[in-house]
């Protein structure tokens, strides 16, 4: 039983690797393929996790790097969505910009020449 936690541990462990190195070196991820896996993974860990106690200190240790390295991926991933967010909003401003006409938002006055005249 124990030999099967340590396989699916370092699966999963072998995938976040694997994200952590894509996003730390802006490498392109498939971020479908790579949740599905993980996902599996998890799942595995659950079922062979059922009714067995996490007492042995070498499934203890593997549980606290885990955790760690999760926490590592939740900071990057985190980034990756402020950046994503980001560059959506300055997108959006440069299409509204492009296309906006004034009859939505302010738009600058238009002068005729006729203002110096007054």
């Amino acid at each position: 039983m124990t030999t099967g936690i340590t396989t699916a541990f370092n699966r999963l462990e072998g995938l976040i690797d694997t994200s952590i190195a894509a996003m730390k070196a802006s490498a392109s991820i498939d971020d479908k393929a790579l949740a599905d896996a993980k996902g599996r993974a998890l799942l595995e860990l659950s079922r062979l996790g059922k009714g067995h106690a996490a007492e042995d200190e070498q499934t203890l240790e593997q549980v606290r790097r885990l955790r760690a390295k999760l926490a590592v991926e939740e900071k990057l991933l985190l980034r990756r969505l402020e950046a994503a967010r980001i560059i959506s909003e300055i997108v959006t401003e440069a299409v509204l910009a492009e296309e906006s006409d004034g009859t939505y938002g302010p738009r600058a006055p238009m002068t005729t020449g006729l203002e110096a005249l007054q």
